[in-house]
């Protein structure tokens, strides 16, 4: 969490958010967050999530493109939660701070439990892939409803800008940038690069009679489907929910199915 974030928030903010989607303030339950604060609550027997976040990490237009993103793959049938509005109508709402503001977003909670060592057998394998190759057909014929709900493109991750992290004289600077350029030029047609989730992990989905709901969009973005696909195996093979003896036949078994 971002410290500055952090330290205007308020329990007058929240007080605000559960407000403006009018929740019932005794069901709700915090559930953490690493770069925002997140919460469940209960609403006509269902359940929800609210996030909170800021201006300092997001726009409000930044945000409704996730939200765009979901409504599109909710609608060529996909298991992901979509997103619900305030009750003044609003898919995100902008509480004022003492700098910037943040932003109240309730998302439908998903469907199941989470993945356990039980379901981490081929099952699971197969439909997993088979999730991601309908959210990597879908985005094909994705558009945004407008430039301003535009979502990043890989190449602008902040963790690439080097010289945000390094000394000015450090020789990985340049190496980094000349990489980026000949990445940068790589032809994107549809059949290989579009609007994806890009951090489809174990921990972003629940299981629910054995088919897979997805959820956290957070880090939604423009990119490459084979880096997609390789940010599913590294969690899948470095940090797996079953330990295996044979772990050159899991990374086989695992990457052939995917």
């Amino acid at each position: 969490m971002i410290r500055e974030i952090e330290e205007q928030f308020t329990e007058e903010i929240l007080t605000e958010a559960i407000k403006r989607y009018n929740i019932n303030n005794d069901t709700v339950r915090s559930l953490g967050g690493y770069e925002s604060f997140v919460y469940e609550y209960q609403k006509n027997n269902a359940f929800f999530i609210l996030k909170i976040t800021h201006t300092i990490r997001k726009s409000r237009n930044y945000i409704r493109g996730e939200i765009e993103f979901l409504n599109f793959l909710s609608n060529k049938g996909l298991a992901v939660s979509n997103a619900v509005p305030s009750t003044r109508g609003n898919m995100v709402e902008e509480i004022a701070a003492e700098n910037g503001s943040f932003l109240a977003i309730s998302y439908e909670k998903s469907l199941g439990k989470e993945v356990s060592d039980e379901d981490w057998n081929e099952s699971l394998y197969e439909k997993w892939g088979e999730f991601l190759g309908k959210i990597h057909h879908a985005t094909k014929g994705y558009e945004w409803s407008n430039p301003a709900f535009k979502r990043q493109s890989w190449e602008q991750e902040v963790q690439l800008k080097a010289e945000k992290y390094l000394r000015p004289n450090d020789v990985m600077i340049s190496i980094l940038k000349e990489r980026l350029t000949k990445l940068t030029s790589l032809p994107k047609s549809k059949d290989i690069y579009g609007l994806t989730h890009t951090d489809f992990h174990q921990s972003n989905f629940y299981l629910h009679n054995g088919d897979i709901y997805l959820f956290d969009f957070d880090d939604c973005g423009y990119t490459y489907f084979v880096n997609d696909i390789g940010i599913t195996l590294y969690y899948a093979l470095f940090y797996p929910f079953k330990e295996f003896e044979n772990k050159t036949e899991y990374y086989r078994l695992f990457s052939a199915i995917l």
